[in-house]
């Protein structure tokens, strides 16, 4: 690669380049951002969105806490092993229709909501929890639609026990355990953005190689030394 001969070409026809360097810019500009007037002034906004997740846990036990107990009392009719299958159907419950429907009429159609049952990391067992998971295209609005979806899961399970005449000391109790910082899950991608400024790059300076093969520079050629005249003494000589 002759280097000497690219900068030779670039110093040479750096208008073109500079032109197109300028151009190159503000397409990759364009395609990931664009400006708008709508409110009188200009106003920059992405093209792309993120997409962000925030979860909010829930704690599926039942009234006097059996888990603090070293022994269940056989009077108790506690079933651990039952609690923890609960969690897995919440998890399917809350996919379900009645929700999803409930919770689009409190966020947009855009957001998404889904519940997911929880599993020991190191034991990998289930564990008696739900995991209602809230997806946006802001942290703030994943955060909201994970705990508006984890509250109105809790009052659909507190209706249905009480439409059911479910005693208190058997029911079921969801408590909020706490909700996860929202993190990016799908970031801006910035790939078309690179290929437009490389394509109009390589294309300025595709026709800047062009024009040099069409009208290559022509180098000065000095003129020949002309020949000093004998001195007197070697002519006489001759």
């Amino acid at each position: 690669m002759n280097l000497s001969l690219y900068f030779r070409v670039i110093r040479r026809f750096k208008f073109i380049v500079a032109v197109g360097f300028v151009l190159a810019v503000a397409l990759a500009f364009a395609s990931l951002a664009k400006v708008s007037f709508a409110h009188g002034s200009p106003s920059v906004s992405y093209r792309q969105q993120e997409t962000w997740q925030s979860t909010t846990r829930l704690f599926v036990t039942e009234k006097g806490f059996p888990w603090g107990r070293s022994v269940t009392p056989p009077s108790s009719g506690t079933d651990t092993g039952r609690l923890q299958g609960l969690a897995v159907l919440y998890a399917q419950l809350i996919n379900g229709n009645p929700i999803q429907s409930e919770i689009y009429k409190l966020v947009s159609r855009r957001d998404l909501l889904s519940g997911a049952s929880v599993t020991d990391p190191v034991t990998s067992t289930l564990l008696p929890m739900v995991d209602v998971i809230g997806v946006a295209h802001s942290a703030s609005e994943a955060t909201r639609v994970s705990q508006t979806g984890a509250r109105l899961f809790q009052s659909f399970i507190a209706d249905q026990q009480a439409s059911n005449h479910t005693r208190i000391s058997k029911r079921v109790l969801l408590q909020a355990v706490f909700t996860s910082k929202p993190k990016v899950i799908t970031g801006r991608k910035k790939t078309l953005a690179i290929a437009a400024f490389l394509a109009v790059m390589a294309a300025a300076l595709g026709l800047a190689f062009i024009l040099e093969n069409v009208r290559p520079a022509v180098a000065a050629v000095e003129p020949a030394p002309e020949e000093e005249p004998a001195p007197a003494d070697e002519r006489n000589v001759a």
